[in-house]
């Protein structure tokens, strides 16, 4: 499980930072996305607290539980006020970018989901 969970949040933290690349301005061969440095920051900010949670998943660190949960709902909070900020018009809106929105939701919700069944497992080691 401990596994699996790493593996979910990695590739989450990839996506994230994958779009803070786009928005800089930096296309990566047919992708881009518009230039936008808030959302550059939040997601490079995102991106790093799923790093910093799946270090101690694979660090067998004693509060791994909690850091892993931590990890997961910064950028759950992240995504929901890029969703919030493109549906009120605060910036240009591409499906491409929607598509990123629901796979990393889809994923952090994945995450949150192990975090809560795997809990004692987790723990235990």
């Amino acid at each position: 499980m401990r596994t699996f969970l790493g593996c979910v949040m990695i590739s989450n933290a990839a996506l994230f930072f994958f779009g803070a690349l786009q928005h800089a301005g930096i296309a990566i061969g047919r992708f881009h996305e518009p230039r936008i440095v808030p959302a550059t920051i939040v997601e490079s900010l995102c991106g790093l607290s799923l790093v910093w949670g799946v270090a101690a998943v694979f660090g067998h660190s004693h509060v791994e539980w909690r850091t892993a949960m931590i990890a997961n709902l910064v950028p759950l909070g992240g995504v929901l006020l890029g969703m919030a900020a493109l549906a009120a018009g605060r910036g240009p809106r591409t499906a491409s970018n929607d598509l990123y929105h629901h796979i990393m939701l889809a994923l952090i919700g994945a995450g949150l989901l192990i975090l809560f069944f795997a809990r004692s497992a987790l723990n235990r080691s």
